[in-house]
C-alpha cells in the first residue's frame, strides 16, 4: 500500500538530510586518516623500523596511497602533500638501496678534480688542518654541525610556510624540492661516490675526519649514531651530488623567482651549508657544484610542469 505524499515526503527528506550530515562526517574522518599517514611516514622515516623491517616501509606506502586515492582525484593544493610527504619518503627507501648494486664504489675521480680546482690543494684536508683539532671541539666545529643538520628541517618548514600563506605555488615547491631529490637519486645508482670522511678511512685522504663523529660523540654517542643512522646512514657512499646542497640551493632557486626579499638569505644560507659540508668532510666540492645543478634543472623542469600557480 503506497503512503499518502504528505506522509512520504518527511521520511524522504529524512534520509535526504542523514545523507547530507553523513558526507562531511566521513570527509573529516578520511582528512584525519590521511594526516596519520604522512605522520606515520614522517615517525617511521625517522627511526630505525625501515631499515631492519624494509617492508613495513612498502607497506606503508601502499596504505598510505589507498587512504589518499580520493584526495587524489580533486584539484586542491592538499593533495600535494601526499606528494611531498610520500614522495621523500620513497626516496628514503630507495636511496637505501643505491649502495647495493654491481656498479662499484668510486673514490678517486672526485678527489682528483677537486685537486685539479683548487690547483693540487685538496679543499677538505687544507680546511681541517687550519681549522679542526679532534682534540678540542671548538665553536666552529658546533657551528657547522648545525647548519648540516638545519637541512633535516629547513625544506620543511618552508613547505609549511608555502602551503599556509602562499598555496597556490605549494605545487611548483613540491615538484622542485622532490624532483630534486630524485634526480639525485638516480645518480646514486649510477656513480656511487665515497664521501671524503669514508675515503680517509681507505687512505685515500690524509688526515681528515668526520667532524660529526666528534661534535655528536658530545651530545650523547650513543643517541647520536642512531638518530643519525635513521636519517642517512644505510647508504654511505651517496656523496654525489650532495642533496644537502641541491636542495638547499633549489629552496633559493624558488624564492628568487617568488619571494626575492628571501632570496639573498637563502643564497647566504646555501654558501654556508656548502662550506660547512666540505668542513665537516661530508662532501667535496665537486658533489656541491654537481648539486647545483640538479637544482637548476628541477627548477627549469619545474616552471615548465607548474606553469602558472593554479588557484585553489
Amino acid at each position: 500500500m503506497r503512503l499518502p505524499r504528505t506522509l512520504a515526503e518527511p521520511r524522504t527528506l529524512d534520509a535526504l538530510a542523514a545523507r547530507l550530515q553523513a558526507g562531511p562526517a566521513i570527509e573529516r574522518t578520511l582528512a584525519v586518516l590521511q594526516v596519520l599517514a604522512l605522520l606515520a611516514m614522517g615517525g617511521v622515516v625517522a627511526s630505525k623500523v625501515w631499515q631492519d623491517h624494509v617492508w613495513v616501509g612498502f607497506a606503508l606506502v601502499g596504505a598510505t596511497t589507498a587512504v589518499w586515492a580520493p584526495e587524489l582525484a580533486r584539484p586542491r593544493a592538499r593533495r600535494w602533500w601526499f606528494a611531498y610527504v610520500a614522495g621523500i619518503f620513497v626516496y628514503t627507501l630507495l636511496r637505501s638501496f643505491a649502495d647495493d648494486t654491481l656498479i662499484p664504489i668510486r673514490t678517486g675521480y672526485v678527489i682528483t678534480i677537486d685537486r685539479d680546482l683548487f690547483f693540487g690543494t685538496d679543499p677538505v684536508v687544507w680546511l681541517q688542518d687550519r681549522l679542526f683539532s679532534p682534540t678540542s671541539i671548538s665553536p666552529l666545529d658546533w657551528a657547522a654541525v648545525s647548519v648540516h643538520w638545519s637541512f633535516f628541517f629547513a625544506p620543511h618548514l618552508a613547505a609549511i610556510g608555502i602551503f599556509l600563506w602562499r598555496r597556490d605555488l605549494f605545487p611548483r615547491y613540491t615538484v622542485l624540492v622532490v624532483g630534486t631529490m630524485y634526480l639525485g637519486l638516480v645518480i646514486f645508482y649510477l656513480l656511487p661516490t665515497a664521501p671524503p670522511w669514508l675515503a680517509a678511512q681507505h687512505n685515500a685522504l690524509p688526515q681528515v675526519f668526520r667532524v660529526m663523529d666528534f661534535v655528536g660523540g658530545r651530545v650523547d654517542a650513543d643517541t647520536y649514531r642512531t638518530f643519525y643512522a635513521s636519517l642517512g646512514e644505510p647508504n654511505s657512499v651517496a656523496a654525489m651530488p650532495s642533496i644537502h646542497m641541491a636542495v638547499t640551493f633549489a629552496m633559493y632557486l624558488w624564492a628568487r623567482d617568488h619571494y626575492p626579499r628571501f632570496a639573498p638569505v637563502l643564497l647566504v644560507y646555501s654558501l654556508v651549508m656548502g662550506l660547512a659540508l666540505v668542513y665537516l668532510a661530508e662532501h667535496y666540492i665537486l658533489d656541491l657544484l654537481a648539486g647545483v645543478v640538479c637544482a637548476v634543472v628541477c627548477h627549469l623542469a619545474s616552471k615548465r610542469l607548474v606553469k602558472a600557480p593554479a588557484r585553489f
